[in-house]
């Protein structure tokens, strides 16, 4: 079975399109058959009648008449009659009805009759039926009996078919454009953007879409609001007492003792960081993206992170994006913080293309196992014991980087790198630079 690909519009001008195409030949068709073939037919075996007729008078009668009825003949039905052999070459027939006429003539003299041509007649050479030496010489026209008709029918055909394929495109056009729009609004809602409503217009259908959907974006969006402000409550109650815990740990670290103190101490920074993880997760980024010199911004982001990781540039490197700069550096903070806990020998690649940028955060240990490396996005999902990690975090971090991706339209993917490890490579699209 045929798969059509590309838009709904493409698809569906494409199917009409090609119903039309087999409309228009159907008709041609048919029309041949059934119109066309029994019209040449007739007009073939009237032609043959009317040329019998006109060489048996001819030869009936008196030869003081014959130049009169030669005159009436022509006048009545475009028929030349000259006894005057010419000297011609033999006709090549290059239509049905001419090759009909041929055996209707010859069906109608009993034997074969010989046809000639000249710029434009057709000729045939009629014996005398008294067998006298004298021949007889008819002339008729080249041009094909009810060739008008038959290219106003199949014009109409065209015609129809035409406007049948012109006005499914422009139905089919009012309809996709809503669909269009409803496609790209899906695609860039995230829940943390204000989207702009889909107009409620168009087919009941079409109507009921939009507005199912300007309400469900909505709904999403003050949900994600909610939540957010539910954690950004828990996350400053929790901060309070936390911070209360750290005093009366300073206050009493001599009688708990350093090592007490120390994992405690721990505990609470951990605590700490899964709150703010959490908040941050909740909350995305509404961070609008401006025009940055990615050169020296990412040089500063690594040398804010880890001092003297090597990068790698492979392509143009006086370039401009336009980056939402804080959601970038958090995903890349994010990428290179779980490499360096996890691996060892962390270094950047960045590869520049025509299209996009690619930034690889690569590194050498144990590597993420195939059927891990999605899972892995997941909020709090760990695989400590695949990577070698021992310090417990929060499960956060590549869930963080995957929503600031997607939020930003980003991509991340993860595969294995060279020497073994892990190549964790975020894509950015080049279509805004400058």
């Amino acid at each position: 079975m045929i798969e059509f690909r590309g838009s709904l519009l493409t698809r569906t001008t494409l199917v009409f399109a090609l119903a039309a195409t087999a409309i228009v030949a159907s008709a041609i068709i048919f029309f041949t058959a059934l119109v066309v073939g029994p019209l040449m037919e007739r007009a073939a075996n009237h032609q043959a009648a009317v040329i019998e007729l006109a060489a048996n008078t001819y030869f009936e009668l008196p030869a003081d008449r014959r130049a009169e009825f030669e005159i009436q003949v022509l006048v009545n039905h475009g028929l030349l009659v000259s006894t005057i052999k010419q000297d011609m070459p033999e006709a090549v027939w290059d239509s049905r009805y001419f090759s009909l006429l041929g055996e209707a003539l010859t069906a109608r003299f009993g034997s074969k009759v010989s046809f000639f041509e000249d710029d434009d007649h057709y000729w045939v050479n009629l014996p005398n039926p008294n067998e006298s030496t004298l021949e007889l010489q008819i002339g008729f026209s080249s041009e094909l009996p009810y060739l008008t008709q038959q290219i106003v029918g199949i014009a109409v055909v065209v015609l129809a078919a035409i406007i049948v394929m012109l006005a499914s495109y422009v139905t089919v056009r009012r309809i996709a454009r809503p669909l269009e729009r409803a496609s790209n609004a899906t695609e860039q809602f995230r829940g943390t953007f204000a989207i702009e409503h889909l107009p409620v217009e168009g087919p009941k259908e079409l109507r009921l879409l939009a507005a199912n959907f300007n309400q469900m974006a909505h709904e999403i969006t003050e949900l994600i609001e909610n939540r957010t402000a539910l954690l950004a409550g828990i996350s400053h109650d929790i901060r309070t007492p936390l911070t209360r815990m750290r005093l009366a740990l300073e206050l009493n670290r001599e009688e708990l003792g350093e090592d007490v103190t120390e994992q405690l101490t721990n505990d609470l920074a951990q605590m700490d960081e899964l709150v703010e993880n959490a908040l941050e997760y909740a909350s995305g980024t509404q961070e609008t993206p401006e025009s940055v010199p990615f050169d020296s911004f990412l040089s500063s982001l690594v040398d804010g992170i880890a001092a003297n990781m090597p990068i790698h540039w492979e392509g143009e490197r006086n370039l401009s994006l336009e980056l939402a700069a804080s959601a970038f550096s958090r995903v890349i903070t994010n990428l290179i913080a779980n490499a360096v806990e996890h691996a060892n020998d962390v270094s950047l690649l960045v590869e520049v293309e025509a299209a996009r940028v690619l930034v690889h955060v690569k590194d050498h240990g144990r590597g993420i196992p195939f059927d891990e490396r999605e899972k892995v996005f997941r909020p709090f999902y760990r695989i400590d014991a695949a990577r070698g990690g021992e310090r417990s975090h929060s499960g956060l971090g590549l869930a963080i980087v995957k929503q600031l991706c997607d939020n930003f339209g980003w991509t991340i993917s993860l595969s294995e790198s060279e020497g073994g490890g892990t190549d964790a490579c975020v894509a950015v699209n080049r279509a805004r630079t400058e």
